[in-house]
């Protein structure tokens, strides 16, 4: 089968928290990274109506040192497909717009390994 994608994706295991455009500003929920490349993320996250997420811009938090520092990931859905868990959807996330000093700071988390957390030890 041929590959489709027009860069690799890299698999984490990331947990994190995401914001959904136009829910209310408060409704942060858990959600968690599967992936990442210098496009886009993949994400799992709760949600009953997944057919209302495309086209919609998500925020992502990740914790990376601490509870001092946290990286936030933002972009536009894509796609959406519906998982075997009960009300858990993976959403593909682009990335639009950003700057070669994003693009290198994506590189360099894309290159982090399955089981690597963001923080330190």
């Amino acid at each position: 089968m041929e590959n489709r994608r027009r860069v690799v994706r890299h698999k984490t295991a990331w947990t994190g928290f995401c914001h959904i455009e136009g829910e209310n500003a408060v409704a942060w929920r858990d959600c968690r990274v599967v992936d990442i490349s210098i496009l886009g993320v993949g994400i799992r996250i709760q949600h009953f109506k997944p057919s209302e997420l495309v086209g919609r811009r998500v925020a992502v938090e990740l914790p990376a040192v601490g509870d001092s520092v946290n990286i936030r990931l933002e972009g536009e859905v894509k796609h959406v497909a519906r998982t075997a868990l009960r009300a858990t959807v993976r959403v593909g996330i682009e990335f639009d717009g950003l700057s070669n000093t994003e693009r290198s700071i994506l590189q360099a988390l894309s290159s982090q390994r399955e089981n690597d957390s963001l923080a330190p030890a």
